[in-house]
């Protein structure tokens, strides 16, 4: 019983809304297969939830083209790299493909 609430008391402690920034995110995609694609796949999991609403990336645009960019990014600008990796891949996007002004008023 102890063994299991010390399990579960690790399990809960170790939640966190970021569990990524940049410099583990820098970090996974210069490591191993494993990582490099665990880092591809959160890089283009932020990139698709941003896609049409504050990034609208052409779509022509390939997922190694998106993962050099924030790769080069964060190598770049290691100020930045304490941030969430969430909002330092959206920074890379909105800067390079940001999505029109959307007229004002009510939508139908």
């Amino acid at each position: 019983m102890r063994a299991a609430l010390l399990t579960l008391a690790l399990l809960c402690g170790s939640a966190r809304a970021e569990f990524v920034d940049g410099n583990k995110l820098l970090s996974d995609m210069n490591g191993g297969h494993g990582f490099q694609m665990s880092a591809l796949g959160y890089v283009m999991g932020v990139a698709d939830t941003l896609q049409n609403v504050t990034v609208c990336m052409p779509p022509s645009v390939t997922s190694g083209q998106v993962a050099d960019m924030v790769r080069n990014y964060l190598i770049n600008v290691p100020r930045e790299r304490h941030h969430s990796g969430d909002i330092l891949v959206g920074r890379v996007l909105r800067e390079a493909w940001p999505c029109a002004a959307r007229p004002q008023g009510r939508q139908l």
